[in-house]
Formats: structure tokens, C-alpha cells, sequence
């Protein structure tokens, strides 16, 4: 049997390597890794001189190369076929690699809305032609699993190339809190539990520790996590004020304030000022409604509310808005505008 190296990125944000990967750990095929770092500006070299195409995953296969996810996982099923790399049963095989394909090409919106974030957990909300995309792929879950309903907890039954595939939706399904049925629901679980897919999480989170963050090949990203994430439609909470006589504690509470937002669910940013004459607004933006009253709940912030209304200022105005539309320029990056909306 020739040797096998899998060459990928980093694990956190790489959908495409972790199909084949969980293939080869899940069926004990013995395979070198190498591992390029996102963020490191030889990285797209370095690839190049492995992948025709530029970009990983790639299987060396003795002296040969293989591009392509899909060709990879043919190519893993090819060279055992003693393997259930495919379901057994001739339509159940079939059927995985229709959608397989279907999962290949597809889903485009789903997959530049939601980028793989392993860490990420938060809530988006989707526009139609996503949620298009998402109930297509609820729907290819289901067709699968009333095929193999009494068979295992995967696609079909035990775990199969289909399930890799697709699991880099799974992923997303959880990153960006996207609501589905309770079929779809029970195979997310099934991968996330399957030890192949776990191993894959720790690596993926001892990588995060050392790995600068990237936002795609070969380009150093210099913002935040979560200006990184594209995400859906979000909420502006815009607070003007004006404060009191000086309070010698108003800065720490502030300071704290500030912390206590960036560790709640659904924070995105925010930026504030504050004039010499005590009028100051403070912006923050939000992925959902429920995580802005989360936050308005929380006891700490409830005590600075008080405090703001008893002895810091003496008048405020708070407005939450809906963000329809953002606008960026910045000089320093490429491309130097950006709209979303």
C-alpha cells in the first residue's frame, strides 16, 4: 500500500481538510499530516508546491497528488475497498454520493454567510435564500435517515464518506446557532460524538493557543475574531449621555462594563467617545434581540444602570436599531471597501 500525507491549514477554520481527515482517522488509515499555518505569509508558496489548484485539502499518494475533497475520498475508497468508506447497500451508495456531489458544489450562501468557526458560538439570523439552503440541506439529512432509520445514528446508519461530507455543515449548524428539526438535530450530535470528529476539536483548539488568527490563506488578518466571522443581521444599541459632577469609580465601572459585553452571547463590537463638556455615545452591536435583553438582565449591569441613574449622569438616550446596511474603508487592507448587508 503506498504512503499517504494529507496536507491542510488549521484545523479551526479549514471545512474542506476535515472531510477527508475524518475519514482517515475514523477508519484507522495510517497517513502523515502536514499542517500549514493560516496566517504565515509563506503559506501560499508552500502550497503551491504541493496542489495544482493552490489550495488544500491534497492527498500525496506515494508520488502522485490528489486534489479536491471528493477525489480524495474516491481515492481513500479505491484503495480500500475492504472499508465501508460508501455504504454497502448499492442504493445507499448511490444515494451518498448524489448528495456528496450535491454538497461538493453547493450551498455557496450558506458557506460565505457562515465560515467555519469551530470556536465561534453565537446566533445569526439567515435571509430567504440561506434559509433556502439550509431547509435543502435539512431535507437531504432526512432523506438519508429514513433510508437507514434502524441502522446507526449517521447519514446511513454507521459512518460513511456522506457524513464527512457533510459535516462541515454540522459544524456551522452549531457555530452560528441555527435552528433545525429534531432529525438534523440527532446527526449533528452523532458527529460531534463520534471520536474521530472530537479529536479533530482538541487539535483544532490547541492550534487556536499557538496559530495567529487568519482570515483566509496567506493574508495576516489584524482585527478580532469576531469582525472576522461574517455575520447576519445584527443590532445597534446606541447610547448618548451626559455626565454628572466627576465620579471617582465611574471609570473601572465603565472599564467593566466594556469586559463584561465582549464574554456575553451574541456580542459583536462596540466603540465609544466622550467630549470635554461629559457628552459621550457609546454604540454596541449585537447578533439578536434576546441576546441584548440578556445582557440588560445580567446583575452586574443592572447595578451600573442604577448607579448611571442615581449618580453619573444626568441625562441619557438609548436606542436599539436594526443594522441594515455596513460600509467599511480602510486604507491599510485589501480590499479597501467593503458592504454588507
Amino acid at each position: 500500500m503506498p504512503d499517504l500525507e494529507l496536507f491542510l491549514v488549521d484545523k479551526n477554520d479549514t471545512s474542506w481538510s476535515l472531510r477527508p481527515w475524518l475519514l482517515l482517522v475514523h477508519f484507522g488509515i495510517p497517513f502523515a499530516e502536514t499542517s500549514f499555518v493560516a496566517a504565515d505569509p509563506e503559506t501560499p508558496a508552500r502550497i503551491r508546491a504541493v496542489s495544482p489548484t493552490g489550495r488544500v485539502p491534497v492527498l500525496r499518494v506515494g508520488n502522485r497528488l490528489v486534489w479536491e475533497s471528493l477525489a480524495i475520498v474516491e481515492t481513500i475508497a479505491d484503495l480500500y475497498p475492504e472499508l465501508s468508506i460508501w455504504p454497502r447497500k448499492p442504493g445507499q451508495r448511490m444515494h451518498a454520493r448524489s448528495i456528496a456531489a450535491e454538497m461538493h458544489v453547493g450551498f455557496a450562501e450558506l458557506r460565505r454567510h457562515c465560515t467555519m468557526n469551530l470556536a465561534l458560538r453565537t446566533r445569526v439570523e439567515l435571509d430567504p435564500a440561506r434559509r433556502d439552503e439550509l431547509a435543502r440541506f435539512e431535507n437531504m439529512v432526512e432523506m438519508a435517515r429514513a433510508d437507514a432509520r434502524d441502522e446507526g445514528p449517521f447519514l446511513f446508519g454507521a459512518f460513511s464518506a456522506a457524513d464527512a461530507m457533510l459535516a462541515p455543515v454540522a459544524t456551522r449548524i452549531v457555530s452560528y446557532g441555527l435552528e433545525v428539526g429534531a432529525v438534523t438535530r440527532a446527526w449533528i450530535d452523532a458527529v460531534y460524538a463520534l471520536p474521530a470528529f472530537q479529536r479533530w476539536e482538541r487539535e483544532a483548539a490547541a492550534e487556536c493557543e499557538v496559530r495567529p488568527v487568519a482570515a483566509r490563506i496567506g493574508k495576516r488578518f489584524d482585527g478580532n475574531v469576531q469582525e472576522r466571522v461574517p455575520a447576519g443581521p445584527s443590532y445597534a444599541v446606541i447610547f448618548e449621555s451626559q455626565r454628572a459632577s466627576e465620579a471617582s469609580d465611574y471609570g473601572e465601572v465603565a472599564d467593566r462594563m466594556e469586559a463584561l459585553a465582549a464574554t456575553m452571547p451574541g456580542y459583536q463590537s462596540h466603540v465609544s467617545a466622550r467630549g470635554a463638556d461629559g457628552f459621550g455615545i457609546t454604540v454596541s452591536y449585537w447578533d439578536s434581540l434576546e441576546h441584548i435583553a440578556a445582557f440588560r438582565a445580567h446583575a452586574d449591569h443592572g447595578n451600573a444602570q442604577n448607579a448611571g441613574r442615581g449618580r453619573y449622569y444626568t441625562r441619557y438616550d438609548l436606542r436599539v436599531a436594526r443594522v441594515e446596511r455596513h460600509v467599511a474603508f480602510d486604507a491599510t487592507r485589501e480590499p479597501r471597501r467593503t458592504e454588507r448587508r
